[in-house]
């Protein structure tokens, strides 16, 4: 008798062993598709503010802590000429005329510098469309920009057609238009090769690179660092 209760408490104990869950997952079956859109929701909103804070500085302190695009601390995410352009960069260079080259690549990136207002605007217009799928997977996987490429790979075309007539503009207020115009201008002089240059397209889609380059660095800081879930709803979600 004793045998069988010994034998008994042996599989209990077993069972008990075998159901402990280490994966995460039970947590995450736990929390409802609402709970975890919130903290999705919330999530791409402290993002793109935190891009935008980095890569669009604000006032001189930003640029003193070395924030922008056109000097940002080690990374690179100055935006040069287009790859297309080489032969017009070239062939100015060689003629002593790299200044010019040099005077537009600033313009832009102070244009890309003055659009964090429209950047926030087409961002967040964005999000209140999106839905998800894969929830849990979300939640628990290893991806630290899971959530970043999803946004980008649902939303990336809308975002880049809501911003490209405020990035002209931004881009003409900088006086890149007149910079390109002169470009073109001196670089006739020189060859007759025709070019035809999207440059409001080229901007455009650079700006959003560096914008969900840093805010996979955001996801990252909200995944693993306890500070940086701000909300209820981030620390319920990502806090397990």
């Amino acid at each position: 008798m004793k045998k069988l209760l010994f034998l008994l408490l042996g599989l209990v104990a077993l069972t008990l062993v075998s159901c402990k869950d280490t994966s995460g997952d039970y947590v995450a079956k736990q929390l409802t598709y609402t709970q975890m859109e919130n903290a999705f929701s919330d999530y791409l909103s402290v993002a793109t503010d935190y891009a935008v804070e980095r890569l669009c500085p604000a006032d001189e302190l930003s640029y003193a802590l070395g924030y922008g695009f056109y000097d940002y601390k080690s990374k690179n995410y100055r935006i040069t000429l287009p790859t297309s352009a080489r032969a017009i960069v070239d062939s100015l260079t060689a003629h002593g005329q790299a200044a010019l080259i040099d005077s537009m690549v600033l313009h832009i990136n102070r244009a890309a510098e003055a659009s964090g207002g429209v950047i926030k605007n087409a961002f967040s217009s964005a999000r209140e469309g999106l839905s998800y799928t894969n929830h849990q997977t979300m939640v628990s996987t290893s991806n630290t920009s899971a959530l970043t490429n999803y946004f980008k790979t649902q939303c990336g075309n809308k975002i880049k057609q809501s911003l490209l007539t405020p990035i002209q503009m931004k881009l003409n207020e900088k006086g890149v238009a007149a910079d390109w115009n002169n470009i073109l201008s001196v670089y006739y002089t020189y060859s007759q090769q025709p070019v035809s240059i999207d440059l409001n397209g080229y901007i455009t889609e650079k700006i959003m690179d560096g914008i969900f380059t840093e805010m996979a660095e955001a996801e990252k800081l909200v995944r693993t660092d306890a500070g940086w879930r701000t909300t209820e709803s981030l620390e319920l979600v990502f806090g397990n």
